[in-house]
């Protein structure tokens, strides 16, 4: 398993073990290294250290075809939980997580960015949920928060962020300072790309792109089994990519981005303005509109899956992925996009990459929270530049 620079080392053999671990369940030592990739040696070592920890249980034996039994290492699910945290322009989704992944607990709260107060508003729901699970006598191993912007790797530092209005925010060292606990922070995609990385079907592929389209466009990047962020962070901004000379104008200031025309804001603005769909309408109305045959949404949408291929498609002659993973409320309208976004790419990937894969999942409400919370686990890989 190639984790960037073809190899894993330090602190990520502790995160490889424990993610594979999590994906797979019980495994001896022996499967365990071939899986990874690495010696024998480092994975009895490492291994040693995290059942010391109590993070890890050894199995009773399992008979083998050859010489000794096998031992499987297991996790010790309740040994370790995170608090993952998704900030969004209207809302805070939480959720609370085991060492194996699973969801102990979730919750979503009304949120303003722009208020007096959002961060200590912030900070006192992130503190009701460590109080809950001290409050169990549950581990907590840190927190995770996933923000939409320019996050700085080194430092957690919200660089930018358009949709929260929040620049040059110290979030990270804010948040460690009051909560006194670890806290990791992470762009929403960037996040997302990483747990793909560590727990998704990503895990087996050195190589991919994670495309999230709803009321922003982000691009998550693993090349080279690593996750790739930029020199400053700021690598990923799919959504501002310039796809019109004389486009809409977009929240960033500049006009004639993609996510100025492609987003399902600006959609459902150019749906309510074309009279389509009414003012209140969502967007499983403008699915219903174009399934119902209405010619003018049919045409906003076979629009917009085409200026989707184009874009992708210089992203994917240029990075050469095996496969884009397709994220975001917009998967509710895919039906009426993937036609003509599959034309587009038939026409514009270069012959090397046109076996790239489009794999299209459902939108989970929860899945930045969930990715959030990975983030604390997966800290040498995720945040490998902050120290919680």
């Amino acid at each position: 398993m190639r984790w960037g620079a073809g190899s894993i080392s330090g602190d990520m053999t502790r995160t490889a073990v424990l993610a594979l671990l999590a994906r797979r369940g019980p495994l001896s030592r022996a499967q365990i290294a071939e899986l990874l990739g690495m010696s024998p040696a480092t994975i009895t070592q490492s291994t040693k250290r995290l059942l010391a920890e109590g993070l890890l249980v050894q199995q009773a034996p399992r008979p083998s075809v050859a010489g000794r039994p096998s031992i499987p290492l297991a996790l010790v699910p309740e040994s370790a939980h995170a608090v993952g945290i998704q900030v969004a322009h209207e809302h805070v989704t939480g959720v609370i997580s085991q060492l194996d992944a699973e969801v102990v607990h979730s919750f979503r709260r009304d949120f303003d960015p722009a208020a007096p107060r959002a961060l200590a508003t912030l900070t006192a729901l992130i503190r009701a949920e460590i109080d809950e699970l001290e409050r169990r006598g549950l581990p907590l191993s840190g927190v995770g928060v996933a923000v939409p912007g320019i996050v700085e790797p080194e430092t957690g530092t919200l660089r930018m962020s358009v949709r929260l209005g929040w620049t040059g925010l110290p979030l990270a060292a804010r948040l460690r300072e009051t909560l006194g606990v670890p806290v990791f922070v992470d762009n929403d995609i960037s996040a997302v790309t990483a747990a793909e990385r560590l727990y998704g079907p990503g895990a087996d592929e050195a190589d991919f792109l994670l495309a999230a389209i709803g009321q922003g466009i982000g691009l998550g990047m693993v090349l080279d089994g690593a996750p790739y962020r930029g020199a400053a962070g700021a690598a990923g901004e799919f959504g501002h990519m310039p796809v019109q000379t004389d486009g809409p104008p977009c929240a960033c200031g500049n006009r004639g981005c993609l996510e100025s025309s492609v987003s399902t804001e600006a959609l459902l603005r150019d749906a309510r303005a074309a009279g389509i769909v009414s003012g209140e309408a969502d967007l499983d109305d403008l699915d219903a509109a174009a399934r119902d045959g209405d010619r003018a949404a049919v045409e906003l949408l076979e629009a917009a899956g085409t200026l989707l291929g184009r874009a992708l498609a210089g992203v994917i002659n240029l990075l050469g992925p095996t496969s884009v993973v397709v994220i975001g409320e917009i998967t509710v309208l895919w039906h009426h996009l993937d036609g003509p976004l599959r034309r587009v790419l038939l026409e514009h990937l270069l012959p090397a990459v046109r076996e790239t894969r489009i794999e299209v999942r459902p939108w989970d409400d929860q899945l930045i929270a969930v990715s959030a919370a990975r983030v604390v686990l997966g800290a040498p890989l995720a945040a490998h530049r902050q120290k919680g």
